[in-house]
């Protein structure tokens, strides 16, 4: 089986990417509507966000108190991930079709290396907010913070593996200009 190409493996790929990215936009709608259609009783909602340098275990309502800017913040993360894999399901279609070097791919890289390091500094500067400001006064809440430098690393590879992809867009032109 070949690695690019149509009826490869860069083809099935490019297609399972394509039904997470489709799962993952389903799940950032169902949590954006979540709000606008109540269940019953919302009072045993709650949330474990796990990802990136935040853990939070919290009750989603705590009486008639809501927490809204950390189900905001979670809706925004999610929301970045769904574009991350927008943005490798465009990078993969034209390697699906044969075209390792494509003119728009390392655009993309770059954007979705850009997505990872906002998306990590984010949920850092949250994490500081949430550590600093909120979790002492709160009982029943465990908060752990960390710097996620595990995403800003892979934020960066993302960016320069777009400009190795640019360079190799360029060799693969005048190649193809040269007899």
């Amino acid at each position: 089986m070949n690695l690019v190409g149509p009826k490869s493996i860069a083809s099935k790929l490019h297609l399972l990417v394509k039904v997470a990215f489709f799962l993952a936009t389903a799940g950032v709608l169902l949590m954006l509507f979540a709000p606008i259609f109540p269940l019953r009783d919302q009072h045993h909602v709650s949330f474990d966000v796990q990802s990136g340098p935040l853990r939070v275990i919290f009750d989603m309502f705590r009486g008639t108190e809501a927490r809204w800017w950390i189900w905001v913040m979670e809706l925004v993360s999610r929301t970045c991930h769904a574009v991350v894999l927008y943005l490798l399901m465009r990078i993969l279609e034209p390697v699906a079709a044969g075209e390792l070097f494509h003119a728009k791919t390392p655009n993309r890289l770059r954007m979705m290396g850009c997505a990872v390091i906002i998306s990590s500094l984010l949920r850092t500067y949250f994490c500081a907010a949430l550590f600093n400001f909120w979790a002492f006064n709160v009982s029943g809440t465990h908060v752990s913070w960390t710097i996620d430098t595990d995403a800003i690393f892979m934020g960066i590879v993302l960016v320069v593996l777009g400009e190795v992809f640019r360079r190799g867009y360029v060799l693969k032109t005048e190649s193809e200009l040269t007899v």
